[in-house]
């Protein structure tokens, strides 16, 4: 009897998992410092920078729940200027419960810069990509597995295909001065493959609007901006759902501080637990920052979740411009 007990409550938090799992991950993954991940946000920031840069984020969503949701994202790209154009590379993978649902996505990103008037300029911006996703039926306790009692959920009934692959493409265009800027992003243009066992599943299209302003108080003449206040943010829309995040920091060299607002309020068709705070505070050095930012979900799941941790590093080294100075991209300095 108690080993039936027990049996149950695996196969309950199995299917528990599973079915959270799926629905997470009907949408795409999301980022607290978004403007931290910039080759994630949009393809044309590839060589917004004054040379080299390379970007590491980690994050770890709702931490209170073991292993629930984790992801990592790494990219480097650099700035051609005899060419007027950015390359870089991203990759992007992520876990959720305990390593048994896993997607990993590398690619390949292009910009190309277009001075429009002397403060103005367009770029647009293409990505290809490589998608895999799969799931680690090892990971799975079912009561076959546990006893010889029939149960009404085996392991030989999980059957298809553990891992699916796939391309993907993204596009974006970028208008931007030294110190505003508003773009819009397409991703899943090729529509790839959301399933492991319905073929006919696509992943919808994912639509990005966003901008923002920085402020200047204060520059130096050697050092650059020491003091500014930057307001930025994004709207993003995935099939029927809509996510806002808007805010705003304070950066008085080397300290920076912020706070953002996920979610809209007047709006229940949202990202599942998307509505948060979120806090941030790192530093930023001429060629090195770091920054930590932890979201407090506002929701019935706050007691139980722990909110999410993430902190993002990035490096930056300079090439020295032949000629004329180029005018890289706005990226807001965290």
């Amino acid at each position: 009897m108690i080993l039936e007990v027990s049996m149950k409550k695996y196969v309950a938090v199995a299917v528990l998992l599973l079915s959270s799992v799926s629905f997470v991950r009907g949408q795409d993954p999301q980022f607290t410092q978004f403007f931290a991940n910039p080759l994630y946000i949009a393809p044309s920031y590839a060589g917004a920078s004054q040379g080299h840069r390379a970007v590491l984020s980690y994050r770890d969503q709702w931490s209170m729940v073991p292993n629930m949701y984790r992801q990592l994202s790494v990219s480097y790209d650099v700035n051609i200027a005899s060419l007027r154009s950015g390359f870089g590379i991203f990759a992007l993978g992520d876990l959720a419960g305990d390593g048994l649902l896993g997607t990993i996505v590398a690619g390949l990103v292009y910009s190309y810069s277009v001075e429009m008037t002397s403060t103005w300029s367009f770029r647009p911006g293409i990505g290809l990509y490589y998608m895999q996703r799969g799931v680690n039926y090892d990971r799975l306790v079912f009561g076959d597995q546990l006893n010889t009692i029939p149960t009404s959920l085996t392991s030989i009934q999980l059957q298809g295909h553990s891992t699916v692959f796939d391309i993907d493409v993204s596009a974006s265009i970028l208008f931007h001065s030294l110190n505003s800027w508003v773009g819009f992003t397409m991703d899943h243009v090729l529509r790839p493959k959301n399933s492991l066992y319905d073929k006919t599943q696509r992943m919808a299209f994912k639509y990005t609007l966003f901008g923002g302003h920085r402020f200047v108080i204060n520059q130096l003449y050697r050092r650059g901006v020491d003091q500014s206040v930057t307001i930025a943010g994004t709207l993003r829309n995935q099939q029927k759902y809509f996510q806002l995040d808007i805010g705003g920091y304070w950066f008085r060299y080397p300290l920076l501080i912020g706070v953002w607002y996920r979610g809209l309020p007047f709006l229940k068709q949202t990202y599942f637990g998307s509505d948060a705070v979120s806090f941030m505070a790192g530093c930023r050095f001429d060629s090195f920052q770091v920054v930590y930012s932890y979201d407090l979900t506002v929701s019935t799941f706050t007691p139980s979740t722990g909110g999410s941790h993430e902190i993002s590093l990035t490096y930056e080294a300079k090439i020295k411009p032949k000629q004329r100075k180029y005018r890289a991209p706005v990226c807001p300095p965290y």
